[in-house]
């Protein structure tokens, strides 16, 4: 972007469900990289929480002016229960419809509220991220990029009180690698080890270098010139093989897609590192962590496409 950052406007976008704890972290986060940008506003949609969250975000709103809270009951749950209609709760249809329903409330008010030149969406309910990390990111990104996605890991709490990261990261279920066609992929994305396939291939596209291109991602952290999704809305994308089992891609695969088709470039960065939350590093979780490294590392040697690995 040849504009500098203080003097470009930007929205946040931000889903909230009882997720009272990491919203008070993360506030002055979203906040500190507002100010940096000459003009920021952020519009939080929250439903059914039950924990406090609804009245955290009436009073940020009440004490913040650039914050507008848009609070609903639903009384639905967001996740259905797993049986023989939905084998695939978490990548479900009935999950990710309620998902794309709440992206686009948000959409549809920044629309009638604001022209900004930039549109941030952020999973607020993360442990933590930096601001300066995705200050940086917008400052040095590539002239071409329509969106920037972050690099999420969870962290693994050792006995010293030290972290480690593992090499593996969060959001796999949005990723997808530069020039692969999604609708070719069969019922790979809920295949038993894709997780741990995509999951490696992608931190290990992330660590080599500050911007990697791809077709998809997000990773709790999305940046996108309004320019590139003004007229976007999020949607349900499937294959066949998707649909006769009542799951489908994550939303962001298909609004992606868009940003691309308008001749944008997407990239995932390390510059901006989002830590989900933690665990405590027992000698199971230690062994675990380590055969999967160990089943992958072996599946590289034999030289496939990562998208060859996975067990269908």
């Amino acid at each position: 972007m040849s504009a500098a950052i203080d003097k470009l406007t930007i929205v946040f976008g931000v889903l909230a469900r009882d997720c009272k704890a990491s919203l008070l972290r993360n506030m002055a986060r979203v906040e500190e990289i507002g100010r940096a940008f000459r003009d920021y506003h952020v519009v939080v949609y929250e439903n059914d929480s039950k924990d406090g969250t609804t009245e955290v975000l009436k009073e940020w709103a009440a004490q913040n002016d650039h914050v507008v809270a848009i609070c609903e009951t639903t009384n639905k749950t967001t996740i259905p229960k797993k049986n023989g209609r939905t084998p695939y709760p978490l990548k479900s249809v009935y999950r990710i419809e309620k998902m794309v329903r709440f992206r686009n409330r948000v959409l549809d008010e920044v629309r009638s509220r604001f022209e900004p030149d930039l549109f941030c969406f952020i999973d607020i309910d993360v442990e933590s991220f930096q601001a300066a990390g995705v200050i940086d990111a917008i400052s040095q990104a590539p002239q071409d990029w329509g969106a920037l996605f972050a690099s999420g890991h969870y962290l693994f709490r050792k006995a010293d009180g030290t972290d480690k990261v593992p090499l593996f990261q969060y959001d796999s279920y949005a990723f997808v690698p530069e020039g692969v066609d999604p609708m070719k992929l069969g019922k790979w994305v809920v295949a038993h080890n894709y997780n741990d396939v995509i999951s490696w291939y992608s931190d290990r596209l992330i660590e080599e270098c500050d911007y990697v291109p791809c077709r998809s991602a997000f990773n709790g952290i999305g940046v996108y010139r309004w320019e590139a999704i003004r007229d976007l809305n999020f949607g349900i994308m499937q294959t066949p093989e998707l649909k006769s089992l009542s799951a489908c891609f994550c939303e962001h695969v298909p609004f992606n897609g868009e940003i691309i088709r308008k001749g944008y470039r997407l990239y995932a960065t390390k510059k901006i590192e989002v830590t989900y939350y933690h665990k405590r590093l027992t000698l199971i979780r230690r062994f675990n962590h380590w055969k999967k490294i160990i089943k992958v590392r072996a599946l590289i040697a034999l030289g496939k496409h990562p998208y060859d690995w996975v067990i269908l």
